[in-house]
């Protein structure tokens, strides 16, 4: 997996980590939470999906995938101030 992701690619995670749920209409993919609605390009979830941040279920949707999330988690250990870890 590659771990480095351009700023448009982390946005994408963000969406997803924040709750956004990812539907394609047409051509075009959304991320969509209640009102909001954010249009993302095709090449940005192949470019997500070969740096293996996201996966393919079954039923052709994207998520997030199990070893980017524990990528991710690792991360925000190795973030918090020392005095907080014990």
């Amino acid at each position: 997996m590659k771990l480095k992701l351009t700023p448009t690619q982390n946005l994408c995670v963000g969406y997803l980590e924040s709750g956004f749920k990812l539907i394609q209409l047409g051509e075009q993919f959304y991320f969509i939470k209640g009102e909001r609605r954010q249009k993302v390009l095709p090449k940005t979830l192949d470019a997500l999906v070969n740096r293996g941040a996201l996966a393919h279920t079954e039923h052709g949707h994207y998520m997030l995938s199990d070893e980017f999330i524990e990528h991710r988690k690792r991360m925000r250990v190795m973030d918090e101030p020392e005095q907080t870890r014990h």
